[in-house]
């Protein structure tokens, strides 16, 4: 797979990975988010011991983890021994490490201390007493988030406030993933993003030179797609029992919300075991709870809404599971032509709205928004909402914007009604801003009226070029 961007997290890397200390650094993510290939990139010119850990026994790992120290670190001699214990082993590195250098990763993290639990004590004690004293740079890597974030960085481990640098791995947004395929016309790289999302592994699959209807059929919908069964493995690697998770992750990807609507979609009478459900979703980063950004108190609001992190899981959970029997029966393209084409537009219209929220964002990072939004996200109250909104309290400013994945040039009529919900976004403000700014984001561009009256007012007008080209 080419390695694109991750700038800040090589950065990240470097300032750990420097000449005169030791460091112990957590980096962790969801599976298929590139963490391999991020530290297999910036190892690539640094003395290094790279291991990946599998599921198999205390044993056989450290006989694996043994042959990778001594190819790593060519000691041709030493090939075949195995050490003795896992303290041997990281002792052996933290000598090498004296003498120069050393970036050691152990990828997958978990599976090491599942065949042995007493790792990070031994980690831990060998931290204090010696390793933290030489040049040893110390690469922790997982794909359990829950695990690495309750067994790893919680207070109550042995590893709590040893680490000196800890990093979440995150998907990409839409420029980066646009990266993969520049050749794509700027509303196919936003399509491709609300399909796929930004997970590197899933959107390098994509080929550029078929339609998107030939790219769904043959990435997910035919029996064996590389991404067929993605979000269920995924899901069925992390949770035990998986069948009520999968209730309440279609619920939510047929449009329902809220807790209640939830549990009524998934046949769960027990809010407080739906809420335990729902925070293990989101613990996952499976499940994502967004408020409107309004919103003073944002974990103690009732007004939050849930939904799927990633557009491949909303696809898969919308258009796959609920077609199984048709798929399975060798018809995936009448799966397609009736049931996903009809919803697709409808189905990638969060994921643009998610980008152009990615846009603003940039333009104020860039200082070139209306003035340095502090906040940005989008809100709604009943039957009204507001796909954008960006405050900044310190310069009185407020932003209100509307994003249209139509076939249609947005027109004149989409704007006024944005303008009409200034007042019960305003309401929910602490004080009245001083500067009131609009923005609209569309797919097929705007009606010539639509342009002159932006002109006139100073509305910003964005197109699948400005949303996907940085």
């Amino acid at each position: 797979m080419p390695f694109h961007d991750r700038q800040a997290e090589l950065a990240f890397l470097a300032s750990q990975a420097r000449d005169d200390r030791a460091a112990l650094v957590v980096l962790y993510g969801r599976r298929r988010t590139g963490k391999t290939s991020l530290l297999r990139h910036f190892a690539r010119d640094r003395a290094a011991v790279f291991f990946v850990a599998d599921q198999s026994s205390r044993a056989d790992q450290l006989a694996a983890f043994s042959a990778a120290v001594f190819q790593g670190l060519g000691e041709a001699g030493l090939e075949g021994s195995t050490f003795p214990t896992w303290e041997a082993g990281i002792r052996f590195l933290g000598a090498r490490a004296r003498e120069k250098p050393l970036v050691v990763v152990l990828d997958e993290f978990s599976y090491l201390c599942d065949a042995d639990p007493s790792l990070p004590s031994v980690l831990q004690r060998l931290w204090d007493a010696e390793l933290r004293e030489t040049r040893l740079h110390l690469v922790l890597c997982g794909s359990y988030v829950s695990f690495m974030e309750r067994e790893v960085l919680a207070a109550k481990n042995p590893l709590y406030g040893r680490r000196t640098g800890d990093w979440l791995l995150t998907p990409f947004g839409v420029v980066e993933s646009g990266l993969f395929h520049p050749e794509l016309p700027s509303d196919t790289r936003a399509q491709v993003y609300g399909i796929l999302g930004g997970m590197p592994a899933w959107i390098e699959r994509w080929d550029p030179r078929r339609s998107v209807e030939d790219n769904l059929l043959d990435l997910i919908l035919r029996k064996g797609a590389p991404l067929r069964e993605e979000p269920r493995f995924l899901l069925m690697e992390e949770l035990r029992d998986p069948r009520v998770y999968f209730s309440l992750c279609r619920a939510v990807a047929f449009g329902a919300t809220s807790p209640n609507e939830i549990a009524q979609s998934a046949g769960l009478s027990d809010r407080g075991v739906t809420s335990r459900y729902l925070d293990t979703l989101r613990n996952l980063r499976v499940l994502e709870r967004h408020v409107p950004v309004t919103e003073r108190n944002p974990e103690r609001t009732r007004r939050g809404h849930y939904r799927l992190t990633d557009p491949l899981f909303r696809f898969w959970f919308r258009f796959v599971l609920p077609n199984t029997s048709a798929l399975e029966g060798g018809d995936p393209e009448t799966v397609l032509r009736t049931r996903v084409l009809p919803h697709l537009d409808q189905h990638v219209s969060p994921a643009f709205e998610d980008a152009a929220r990615q846009h603003l964002w940039r333009l104020v990072r860039a200082g070139r928004a209306p003035a340095p939004y502090e906040r940005v996200g989008s809100w709604w109250r009943m039957a009204a909402e507001v796909d954008v909104v960006a405050l900044s309290e310190a310069d009185s400013a407020l932003l209100l914007g509307e994003v249209k994945w139509s076939r249609n040039p947005v027109g004149l009529d989409i704007l006024e009604r944005l303008v009409a919900r200034t007042p019960a976004v305003v309401a929910d403000l602490a004080c009245p801003p001083a500067d009131v700014r609009y923005a609209l984001w569309s797919r097929s561009g705007f009606t010539p009226d639509l342009v002159h009256r932006a002109q006139a007012d100073g509305v910003l007008l964005f197109t699948t070029e400005d949303v996907t080209a940085g």
